[in-house]
């Protein structure tokens, strides 16, 4: 599919550079050289990831519920000073060609029976994730879920200039999937953030640029590949699986290689590739990394294959997107707002996960609005962190734990007239 910096080493010795299908690869590294703990977070991620999947029949868990329906709203950055919409080399794209590109996301990610998202894999998987164009805006107006903003600039650099769309037109990313859709300037065409990037690591300079959400999170496309219909469209990326690729990414999906010779994605019915499928045609390609020749799975969404030889997600695919999710401060809020946590008659809370690395949540349910306080004590009872929230509704919040060390804890909540408490594990 698409979507990530490639070097593509010829036979002799000289190196020639290929557009970057997707800026997933390169901005881990840019990452890595920006934050020196970067390496160690995205360590901790994966542990949660893990812990989550251990525990994936808990009843506290996400993972394994029914359909999720994601609130998308798309952004257009176009240079078109008339604001007409819609034509051939026009970056300000149609609402058709917009809507088109919803459709291959629901028929890809439901694995839609008559689609071009379908397949007979027996390991293949719906991913029971919708996505709508959102309804409501964040003024609870009512919206199309497409934006349309002029800046006079021809092209961008998606990989370095992801904050400045975020800065110029977003909505709240634990609210909506914000996609932006403009002109490439030619080192990639598409991007996404990864949920553990989201609002945590490497991109927020100070914690105020968390609270007013200055940074950036959601997916970047080029306006040629995206969609199906209706405007300028790529020859060999013109179905729409760009988007369906780069939300992969934001789900918590690697490339199936992960970006390494016969890399680890940690999904293990994805076949380990020596490198991606970065070809313009749907040609069987076999493996040999697991010492065997093989069939290398060149229909899955996370490599490099030409649009129309995409059709798989596969079953630890989908369970590692739902925990990533689970795992991700960002996402999970997300879901929240999507899919409302059930209220309970009495105050009931849990801490998850449990034992945690970093930042854990605490899940509290309750009946109707109330003000609530949450506390952590250590085994001598010294608050060491307490927050208090006014007019709150069942809801997930999460325990700032850079001032615990490792060790065991008390977590308290109290709406006033109910007090809840269940016991913390810190583990670095």
């Amino acid at each position: 599919m698409k979507k990530c910096l490639v070097l593509l080493l010829s036979l002799i010795t000289f190196v020639s550079h290929s557009q970057d299908r997707c800026g997933f690869a390169h901005g881990e590294k840019n990452k890595q050289k920006a934050n020196p703990n970067y390496i160690k977070q995205k360590a901790e991620f994966e542990y949660n990831i893990r812990e989550i999947l251990k525990n994936d029949n808990s009843a506290n868990s996400r993972v394994g519920e029914t359909v999720f329906k994601i609130p998308v709203v798309v952004h257009v950055i176009h240079n078109n000073a008339s604001n007409f919409i819609g034509g051939a080399n026009n970056t300000n794209i149609s609402d058709e060609q917009i809507k088109s590109q919803i459709k291959v996301l629901n028929e890809d990610y439901r694995r839609k029976s008559g689609t071009n998202g379908f397949n007979t894999n027996t390991v293949g998987a719906d991913m029971e994730i919708e996505f709508e164009l959102a309804t409501l805006d964040p003024n609870g107006k009512a919206t199309t879920g497409i934006t349309r903003t002029f800046v006079n600039q021809a092209s961008w650099d998606f990989l370095s200039q992801g904050p400045e769309f975020a800065n110029k037109i977003k909505w709240n990313f634990e609210k909506y999937l914000n996609i932006w859709v403009a002109k490439s300037n030619g080192n990639t065409i598409g991007y996404a953030e990864f949920p553990y990037d989201s609002k945590l690591i490497g991109l927020a300079a100070t914690p105020q640029d968390i609270i007013d959400q200055k940074i950036f999170d959601g997916v970047i496309v080029d306006y040629r590949n995206f969609g199906t219909c209706c405007g300028t469209l790529s020859s060999t990326y013109n179905l729409g699986r760009t988007l369906t690729h780069e939300i992969g990414h934001w789900l918590g999906l690697l490339h199936i290689n992960n970006d390494e010779t016969c890399g680890d994605d940690y999904c293990n019915d994805t076949p380990k590739v020596e490198n991606l499928n970065n070809v313009t045609n749907c040609n069987p390609k076999t493996t040999k990394c697991d010492g065997t020749s093989k069939a290398a799975m060149i229909e899955n969404y996370m490599d490099y294959s030409p649009d129309k030889c995409m059709n798989i997600f596969t079953l630890d695919q989908k369970k590692r997107a739902r925990a990533a999710m689970e795992a991700s401060p960002t996402r999970k809020r997300l879901l929240v707002n999507v899919t409302p946590i059930p209220e309970t008659e009495t105050l009931t809370i849990s801490v998850q996960p449990n034992p945690a690395t970093t930042n854990p949540y605490v899940k509290v349910q309750f009946k109707g609005d109330k003000n609530i306080s949450i506390s952590v004590f250590d085994l001598r009872g010294v608050v060491l962190y307490e927050e208090n929230y006014d007019s709150q509704k069942s809801n997930i919040f999460q325990i700032k734990s850079d001032k615990l060390y490792q060790g065991e804890y008390i977590v308290k909540v109290s709406t006033g007239t109910e007090i809840s408490s269940q016991r913390l594990f810190i583990f670095r």
